[in-house]
């Protein structure tokens, strides 16, 4: 496996486009290549509007692809504000982990993908995390746009 940041940046790129053409094509025969034999995915209310995690490609690319289509996932990418795709070892495992984001028809999510390479080298996905952020049309408020004003204060003294 490479360490230098801007190859697995580079080979996280690849990943995510191809994964992205899939989603598009509406493909699970594209996915299956993109996942290692014994990977696992962990969802939080991104696509299952649950707290799931499925093991195995065989039977995460199928769930995977009706959920991703239904939700209409799209524009999944490395999160730009976040530490770039790096370097890292979790559960012994050598593997590229990245910060990304996506969208869908309902909502604006992140999630983390580790990446490990196969017998001929190519990246595959081992660990994949959806969460749901926020929902659109229901953003939190921040900053100047933070409610305030007697509407939303509170007197706790007795």
């Amino acid at each position: 496996m490479l360490d230098r940041t801007d190859t697995t940046t580079a080979m996280t790129e690849a990943w995510l486009a191809q994964f992205n053409e899939a989603l598009a094509a509406g493909n699970a025969a594209r996915l299956k290549p993109l996942f290692q034999p014994d990977s696992y995915w962990r969802d939080v209310l991104a696509l299952t509007w649950r707290f799931t995690t499925l093991c195995g490609a065989d039977e995460i690319v199928p769930a995977f692809a009706a959920l991703a289509h239904k939700a209409r996932l799209a524009n999944v990418r490395i999160a730009a504000d976040r530490a770039p795709p790096r370097q890292v070892a979790r559960a012994g495992t050598s593997a590229i982990e990245a910060i990304v984001i996506f969208e869908t028809a309902q909502g604006r999510g992140n999630g983390i993908l580790r990446l490990i390479a196969d017998e001929s080298g190519a990246p595959k996905a081992w660990t994949l995390l959806t969460a749901l952020d926020e929902i659109k049309g229901h953003e939190e408020k921040l900053g100047r746009e933070r409610p305030r004003g007697e509407a939303y204060s509170r007197d706790f003294r007795g």
